[in-house]
């Protein structure tokens, strides 16, 4: 009996990690193509930018609202915050909900934009 509830206790953790794991694995991939998106996409417009990081999240399921999504530009640098709620299940009947946050502060380099040297 010991030993059943001992398996039970470690298929409940084994289960929760599996879980939490995939979400915050879905998270980095999200972070990763945003961030390559800000990276790459310099020439675009802020609500270019915007829209395409809102078809990112539709497209890998990332419960993002358009309003928690921000751009904007500096010399040189693309800033974009992003913030979404997605609940992690723990054991069967637990959700958590657990906030991310993307800030992502990107330094874009393109024709025109390092000064010549004298």
């Amino acid at each position: 009996m010991k030993t059943l509830l001992k398996l039970a206790v470690a298929a409940l953790v084994i289960y929760a990690c599996w879980q939490a794991g995939s979400v915050y694995l879905r998270y980095y991939q999200f972070k990763d193509e945003v961030q390559q998106t800000a990276l790459f996409g310099a020439a675009k417009s802020d609500s270019e930018l915007h829209k395409v990081i809102m078809d990112i999240a539709n497209r890998m399921q990332v419960p993002l609202a358009p309003e928690n999504v921000s751009v904007r530009r500096g010399e040189n640098h693309v800033m974009i915050d992003a913030a979404y709620t997605e609940k992690i299940q723990l054991v069967p009947t637990y959700y958590y909900p657990y906030e991310f946050k993307v800030n992502l502060d990107v330094l874009t380099m393109g024709p025109g934009s390092i000064a010549p040297i004298r």
